[in-house]
């Protein structure tokens, strides 16, 4: 794993714990956002955040 995705797994942790079940809003908010502005680094960076999210969120299913 690369300095890049470690960053975005620690973001998504820190997501889930602030936004919990409401985390995928506020990704989606976020996204549109940034694709309304054509921001496309940070879009492409939100991207990967939420896939983080989502395989964090897997995993724990996975484990219960």
């Amino acid at each position: 794993m690369d300095d890049h995705e470690t960053r975005a797994f620690l973001i998504a942790e820190e997501l889930l714990d602030e936004h919990g079940d409401d985390v995928a809003q506020f990704l989606q908010h976020k996204i549109d956002g940034l694709t309304a502005a054509q921001d496309v680094a940070q879009l492409s960076a939100w991207f990967v955040i939420r896939n983080a999210v989502s395989l964090l969120l897997e995993s724990e299913r996975t484990l219960h």
